[in-house]
């Protein structure tokens, strides 16, 4: 059980240049809270009830996808959606019980970027600079399609609700076939409770305004976190290649320096490069930790839906309407899969610069003693750094392999259907 003391942040935290928006979003939805907050217990409380509310949904929608549909393309897009709220209560349930872990990454991450804004020099700045303007485009790119899909359903119900209200609450009607149920409709097991306006009408409407918020929200959150790892190691880089002393004592003048004096500041200098690269790693594995459960069932669970909208779309005859959701879920389904692995592969690729950065750093005019420790450094830089989800490699070519097994499995599916 958590403490309520445990999961505050400072309220400077929820102005940090990369993590801020996401944060000002969790705290709406009760995941942390501020110190400076009133009554922070209830805006945890709150959540407690928001997240059972998304497996709550989840449930629902699973239960209608289990009773079937009567044609492929009624089903395409609810089954689509069901299963996405399905991967997404896995990653809000896994977020929940680890709450903890996610704040104890926040605090050392802000605290870090904290430090690096007044020590940074003009080309460290620009990086972070370009880190804060990179992590709002990818958060745009997920949250765009997720919210354009929600404002399509949720302006259809205005529309048949404002036009054709006979069409809104006829169960019967549509079950004969003389109505088409709005498409929030389709995602639940009412029946005749769509007749009820707060449980057939108000309630998709809340859930599906869960599901647009939560799902990019958490996503980008994590590849904020991924993006400012890959910051940390390019930082780290230019640092050693760099290896300016004065960055230990500014009022230190190299010119003055004895030869022995010099190594001892060298050597000190690549001893916190060493702590700096070991912080990295400890977070790498925590952040690995945090999401190597979702993200594998994401990439089951997406790969198969994947799938199985290409199937739909082929051998079906969906509606516009169909169409354009499909597409939205297979855009957005690609996206998420695509942050994870890319931005794994950018930390892994940036770390492997590390042992070259050392070797660029001027080795062969340091003393002995400095060039047989730097020797120890880029062997120890050389260790692979590998992001894991479980069972597969988190990096562009597992990314690709799940684009070829998905249609692979899409092309098996309909030379089945066809013979």
């Amino acid at each position: 059980m958590f403490k309520v003391k445990d999961l505050l942040l400072s309220p400077t935290t929820f102005e940090d240049p990369i993590f801020g928006t996401h944060l000002r979003c969790f705290q709406w939805y009760g995941y942390v809270a501020s110190k400076d907050q009133n009554r922070p217990l209830l805006s945890l409380i709150r959540c407690t009830i928001l997240t059972a509310s998304i497996w709550l949904s989840c449930a629902l929608m699973l239960a209608r996808v289990f009773r079937g549909y009567e044609n492929l393309n009624d089903g395409a897009t609810s089954y689509a959606t069901a299963v996405q709220y399905f991967a997404v209560s896995i990653a809000t349930f896994n977020a929940y019980r680890q709450r903890d872990k996610v704040i104890s990454l926040l605090r050392v991450a802000h605290s870090d970027i904290q430090n690096l804004m007044l020590e940074a020099d003009n080309r460290e700045m620009e990086l972070l600079v370009a880190t804060q303007a990179y992590t709002r485009t990818i958060t745009l790119l997920i949250w765009v399609p997720s919210v354009i899909a929600g404002l399509m359903a949720y302006s259809d119900c205005i529309y048949r609700t404002l036009f054709l209200p006979k069409s809104v609450f006829n169960v019967p009607a549509v079950r004969r076939g003389e109505e088409h149920p709005i498409l929030l409709f389709q995602l639940f097991p009412f029946g005749e409770l769509c007749d009820n306006f707060v449980v057939g009408y108000l309630g998709p409407w809340y859930a599906l305004g869960l599901g647009i918020t939560t799902i990019p929200l958490w996503h980008t959150f994590i590849t904020c976190l991924m993006k400012y790892v890959n910051l940390k190691l390019q930082i780290l880089n230019k640092r050693v290649e760099e290896t300016d002393i004065t960055r230990l004592n500014s009022k230190l003048v190299i010119g003055r320096l004895t030869a022995s004096e010099l190594t001892f500041w060298q050597m000190q200098l690549f001893k916190e490069f060493v702590k700096e690269q070991l912080r990295i790693r400890k977070f790498v594995q925590e952040l690995q930790y945090l999401i190597c459960v979702p993200v594998m069932a994401d990439f089951i669970i997406f790969s198969v839906l994947m799938c199985f909208l290409f199937f739909a779309l082929t051998v079906g005859v969906p509606s516009k309407m169909d169409y354009f959701f499909m597409f939205i879920y297979l855009f957005v389904m690609a996206g998420i899969l695509w942050i994870y692995h890319w931005h794994a592969t950018l930390i892994v690729e940036c770390h492997d610069e590390l042992s070259l950065a050392y070797f660029s750093c001027g080795w062969y005019n340091f003393e002995m003693p400095l060039q047989r420790m730097l020797a120890f450094m880029m062997m120890h830089a050389q260790r692979p750094m590998k992001m894991r989800a479980l069972l597969v490699d988190l990096n562009l070519r597992t990314f690709i392999d799940i684009g070829r097994g998905a249609y692979s499995y899409f092309n098996l599916l309909r030379s089945s259907h066809l013979y």
